[in-house]
């Protein structure tokens, strides 16, 4: 058991673990009245990055930037120890989530050693701020890693508890939040208030995505409410946390506004990241299912006028690859899949030892082939829709399921199938 493990209220006058909370957001207001309330906070050191764009590569946007175009801008805030300004941090030929998450440990490990030295023993709660649409679980799982293996004895032999990553914690408007999980264009970030040029640090995923992404990635949620206009309706938080949880596959998380947030009792945690891989891992949306059949269970909550559908399609049926082809073709032409997330995993008898991850979002479908030569993997289809209106998605993948005839086919009889996607995972090339 590591030293951050042991119980605060056991300790006595043993000192405390510095903690971390990771703050992130899709969108930059709420995330940015979220730090505001942290920093009224006692004990609380806000530790902000923002990705600056310092001079010009013709337009050439990217993560990676070996010409020195981005820098990571931090500023500190807090417990009246340390200091504020800001400090310009070249990305040295590395990416915006290396680049901050080395930074970020560092400086949570110094300013809590500089802030001991001045007797202060409760443990100091480091709200880290990431820039706009940044992942945190690959931050959390970084700083998790150096803090295991961090040098624990302080000074004159003291033990001093090494810090701990206690939540990451996503911020949402909850005016805005449905139209951001469904929206479909390009994610780029504008600079917090520093310029217009658009500055981009991801990798091409749609807004709808990248919120996603950040919600099943988070343990906690705050919300708030910036919206305007009198067609807004308060939703409540009962609406916004079941749709949060169809997203994260069926798990919910702790929801709360950001007026009434307890900064303390979020940083008593301890993230659990392990579970937040799963979460984000399409081939762990899992059910047990021991029939043939398939089960379609739809999920719609209405709040006025705004609402949203989650459907399952669960089967242990495969795949039949030449629908699936002319499934794909039409979402492509039509557009009919723009607005939705499709999540799952599902074989076909094109390639007996191998399972498809399915993982599209807003504007994009990606799948992937994985290799189940050992039968690890789960060989069953299991794909998760959710849309932001009625839509006949879910009766469409069910169509791609194999009939009771095809199911009596011989496996040999499907190596004569020339659709596009079995020429795609043969291949491997699309």
């Amino acid at each position: 058991m590591y030293n951050n493990d042991v119980d605060r209220n056991t300790q006595g006058d043993a000192p405390l673990p510095d903690r971390v909370i990771l703050l992130t957001g899709a969108e930059r207001l709420p995330r940015d009245l979220s730090a505001f309330c942290a920093e009224n906070e006692k004990d609380v050191c806000v530790i902000r990055y923002r990705v600056e764009r310092v001079g010009d590569t013709n337009g050439v946007n990217g993560m990676n930037d070996a010409d020195g175009d981005l820098c990571i801008v931090r500023s500190v805030q807090g417990c009246g120890l340390v200091p504020r300004g800001e400090e310009r941090l070249p990305m040295r030929e590395c990416c915006v989530t290396c680049a901050i998450k080395s930074d970020a440990e560092r400086m949570v490990v110094g300013l809590g050693k500089a802030i001991r030295r001045c007797g202060v023993r409760s443990g100091v709660t480091f709200v880290v701020v990431l820039p706009i649409g940044l992942q945190a679980f690959p931050i959390a799982r970084y700083m998790e890693d150096c803090f295991a293996f961090a040098d624990d004895i302080g000074n004159q032999d003291e033990v001093v508890p090494t810090p701990r990553v206690s939540s990451v914690v996503s911020t949402v408007d909850e005016v805005g939040l449905r139209a951001c999980l469904f929206d479909d264009s390009p994610f780029s970030v504008r600079a917090d208030g520093h310029g217009d040029a658009d500055v981009s640090i991801d990798d091409g995923r749609s807004v709808g995505e990248i919120q996603a992404t950040l919600l099943r990635e988070a343990d906690r949620l705050l919300v708030v409410s910036v919206g305007s206009g009198e067609a807004h309706v308060d939703c409540g938080l009962a609406w916004t946390g079941e749709l949060i949880a169809q997203i994260r596959g069926g798990e919910t998380m702790d929801v709360g506004r950001t007026c009434d947030a307890d900064w303390s009792a979020i940083a008593d945690g301890r993230y659990d990241a392990d579970a937040a891989q799963q979460r984000l891992d399409a081939l762990t949306l899992h059910t047990e299912c021991g029939e043939a059949s398939r089960v379609h269970e739809p999920v719609r909550l209405i709040c006025a006028s705004d609402g949203f559908e989650s459907t399952m399609v669960h089967s242990v049926r495969p795949i039949h690859p030449g629908r699936l082809s002319a499934l794909l073709a039409g979402f492509g032409e039509s557009g009919s899949a723009a607005h939705v997330h499709i999540r799952g995993h599902f074989t076909v008898p094109t390639r007996p030892f191998s399972v498809f991850v399915w993982d599209g979002g807003p504007g994009g479908v990606s799948i992937e082939e994985l290799d189940n030569a050992d039968g690890d993997l789960p060989c069953m289809t299991v794909l998760q829709v959710v849309s932001e209106n009625h839509t006949d998605i879910p009766l469409r993948l069910e169509w791609l399921l194999l009939t009771d005839e095809e199911m009596r086919v011989p496996v040999a009889s499907w190596f004569d199938q020339t659709d596009e996607f079995t020429l795609w995972s043969v291949s491997g090339s699309r």
